[in-house]
């Protein structure tokens, strides 16, 4: 089972028109079971059947000291999505419907749910960060009562590499995530890819025989992110 995510940066919506064309082109040839995409904007995407978006960001208003619509030349704003080629079992309540979306899908290894989120929308920028983190915990609190199997999968704008603390929103963050995956036996699959802050956790009791997991894309290529992918391959 193969589960990506990239930060598409808006798709550079802000500065381009053409941008979003580019990304699409480069996305229709990977294959991926799963791809979550933050700073997202709706695409074409051929290799998937599905499409889950979080709520659009309210437009042409201020919205946490942004207005979306103007930044954006009208695009319409979604901070996480999930593409895939399986329709959801459930959706799942979160805290944040604009920031993060729950889904519960069926897979070779059972059914796991999938939440995607940001975490720092406005990167250090308080109070915004901090109440993402704790829509975050309160949220896979929530989601773990009903299903163990949670993939924490986005933009955490966070290194959890000790030696790069400057790739980080502040240690207290980067303490209370670690301490979240382990109060809940989950496993930071992306953690030795260098200089990276999108990160797909994973549940270390699913039965795989191991994890790859690598850069799709470098930063700078199509966005001011990595893409980031994660290969679980089964027992």
């Amino acid at each position: 089972m193969k589960i990506a995510t990239f930060n598409i940066d808006w798709a550079k919506k802000y500065s381009t028109k053409k941008q979003y064309l580019k990304i699409e082109n480069f996305l229709n040839e990977q294959h991926f079971d799963f791809l979550i995409l933050t700073e997202s904007i709706p695409l074409n995407l051929s290799n998937f059947k599905f499409r889950h978006f979080s709520t659009a960001i309210p437009e042409n208003s201020i919205y946490e000291k942004l207005n979306y619509s103007d930044y954006l030349n009208g695009e319409k704003a979604y901070r996480t999505s999930i593409y895939s080629n399986i329709a959801p079992k459930k959706q799942f309540l979160v805290c944040d419907d604009k920031t993060s979306v729950a889904l519960e899908f069926e897979t070779i290894f059972g059914p796991i749910v999938i939440y995607a989120t940001i975490i720092g929308t406005r990167y250090k920028e308080q109070p915004f960060a901090e109440n993402e983190l704790q829509n975050c915990i309160i949220d896979c609190e929530n989601i773990a009562k009903e299903n163990k199997n949670i993939f924490i999968v986005g933009d955490l704008n966070t290194s959890f590499i000790k030696s790069e603390a400057n790739y980080t929103i502040n240690k207290s963050t980067t303490d209370r995530l670690e301490n979240l995956f382990k109060k809940h036996q989950l496993i930071i699959a992306t953690k030795q890819l260098p200089q990276n802050i999108d990160h797909i956790i994973i549940p270390s009791h699913l039965d795989f025989e191991r994890i790859d997991a690598k850069v799709f894309i470098e930063k700078n290529k199509l966005s001011d992110h990595k893409g980031i992918a994660v290969h679980l391959i089964p027992k």
